[in-house]
């Protein structure tokens, strides 16, 4: 049988609930009809043109995607800048949309976990703020290396590279403001996605070690598991409804 938006939404909260967002997020359902059917599903990281044509093409009824639209407020639905072009986009082809953001960063399974697997942390705990935080056991320079390998992604080391790092926290996406939890939690190494030049003076001066890993590259791999642990719900409640990852990248 076909879903409803609400439905997936449903689905999506029973793995990541939706009431575990931050304050200031805009995850859930954000465009389109709840009750509205649902056959086919396409999972991204960004509401993009791009997104939109692939979720077209493959007769997609719902875009799902990390990143939530609107998340600065909009005074205009103008096309000419580019949340504009993609919002009308998505209206013009007729989608849905639902975004998992900070609920599903620090989802079981969701953005860290992931994270902190494809980095080979072991003894992996929940830190405040959906943070990882495991052992590492190598120096900053081996850590940048490794994630360079995982992540396909150029990592900047903030300290120096000979530096060891024991126990390493992670944070997928613009978490450079959340050393300090990591910090205070024990942890002597952390990456993240985004860094600002503020918070790397200040880490440093408390002989933090960071790594910058770019936020693309820090998030853009759960889209893999969002798409499969919705699938897994799918086919558990013997809904007919296929799930798509998104082949598109903007970079």
């Amino acid at each position: 049988m076909a879903a409803t938006v609400n439905d997936i939404y449903r689905i999506i909260d029973g793995f990541a609930p939706f009431d575990t967002q931050e304050e200031w997020d805009n995850a859930g359902i954000l465009a389109g009809r709840g009750e509205g059917t649902v056959n086919r599903v396409l999972v991204a990281l960004d509401v993009t043109e791009g997104a939109v044509a692939e979720a077209k093409a493959l007769g997609c009824e719902l875009l799902v995607t990390h990143h939530p639209i609107l998340f600065h407020a909009r005074k205009n639905l103008r096309e000419d800048d580019p949340e504009g072009r993609a919002l009308c986009a998505l209206v013009r082809a007729g989608l849905a949309h639902i975004a998992a953001h900070t609920n599903f960063d620090q989802a079981a399974g969701g953005v860290n976990d992931v994270l902190a697997g494809l980095l080979g942390l072991t003894q992996v705990e929940a830190l405040p703020g959906g943070l990882r935080g495991g052992r590492f056991g190598g120096t900053l320079a081996q850590l940048c290396g490794r994630a360079e390998r995982a992540l396909g992604a150029v990592v900047r080391p903030y300290g120096d590279p000979g530096a060891p790092i024991e126990r390493l926290a992670v944070c997928g996406g613009a978490g450079g403001g959340l050393w300090r939890t990591a910090w205070e939690a024990g942890y002597d190494g952390y990456l993240t996605g985004e860094i600002r030049h503020d918070q790397a003076l200040d880490a440093a001066a408390f002989g933090m070690k960071l790594a910058e890993a770019g936020h693309w590259a820090t998030e853009h791999p759960s889209v893999k598991e969002l798409r499969n642990a919705l699938q897994n719900g799918l086919d558990a409640l013997q809904y007919n409804v296929m799930v798509f990852e998104s082949a598109y990248t903007p970079f």
